[in-house]
C-alpha cells in the first residue's frame, strides 16, 4: 500500500516539469534519522537517465556502501567498494547534510559534478531507496538506487523499485538489477 502511495506521489511530482526543477517537492523519508542508516548497504538495483550507465550496464556489479558519521556534525561519510575493470576499487567522500533531514549534497571539484541525494524511503534494517540528481557538464541526470542490508531483497521490493523508476520517467531499458559477483 505504502509503495503505491509513494509511487503515486512521486509520479505527481515528476510529471509536467522535469524533476530537476521541483527540488522542494521531493518528499524524503518522514521523520528520517541518519544514524539509523549507518552501516553497510549493498547496491541492489539502479534506474538512471544517464546514457553512459545505460550503455555499460552489463559491466556494473553489486558493490557496497558504508555510511557513518562525518568529520563534522553537518556531514555523513561514505565509502563505496566495487569491482571496476577487474580491480576492487574503494572511494570515500563526505556528503553535506541540509536543513531537510534525508537530503544531502555533494560536490566533486575534479569533475565539476554536483549531486543532490534524497532518501525517499527506508525501513532502516532491510532496504533504502535513494534518488540522486546530478548536474555536470554533460547535463542533468536522475538516478534512483535500491540498497539492501543484505545482497538479496524480496521480489516485491525490487518490483516496487522498478515501477517507481518508470514513474520518474526512467526508461525500462535503463533500470537494471546489479549482478552479485561475490
Amino acid at each position: 500500500m505504502f509503495w503505491g502511495l509513494l509511487s503515486l506521489l512521486l509520479f505527481a511530482v515528476a510529471s509536467g516539469t522535469p524533476i530537476g526543477d521541483q527540488d522542494e517537492d521531493i518528499q524524503v523519508q518522514e521523520n528520517f534519522e541518519a544514524e539509523q542508516m549507518y552501516g553497510k548497504w549493498y547496491d541492489i538495483a539502479i534506474g538512471t537517465t544517464c546514457k553512459w550507465m545505460k550503455n555499460y550496464k552489463e559491466k556494473f556489479s553489486m558493490g557496497t556502501l558504508v555510511l557513518g558519521p562525518g568529520p563534522s556534525a553537518d556531514q555523513i561519510s561514505t565509502a563505496s567498494t566495487r569491482m571496476r575493470q577487474g580491480d576492487c576499487t574503494h572511494v570515500t567522500g563526505e556528503y553535506q547534510k541540509t536543513s531537510t533531514p534525508g537530503k544531502y549534497t555533494y560536490y566533486n571539484p575534479k569533475w565539476d559534478v554536483s549531486i543532490q541525494s534524497y532518501v525517499l524511503h527506508t525501513n532502516y534494517d532491510e532496504y533504502a531507496v535513494i534518488l540522486m540528481k546530478k548536474k555536470s557538464s554533460f547535463g542533468p541526470t536522475t538516478t534512483l538506487k535500491l540498497y539492501g542490508t543484505s545482497p538479496e531483497l524480496r521480489e516485491d521490493l525490487i518490483e516496487a523499485f522498478q515501477q517507481q523508476a518508470l514513474e520518474l520517467g526512467i526508461p525500462a531499458d535503463s533500470i537494471f538489477i546489479l549482478a552479485n559477483r561475490g
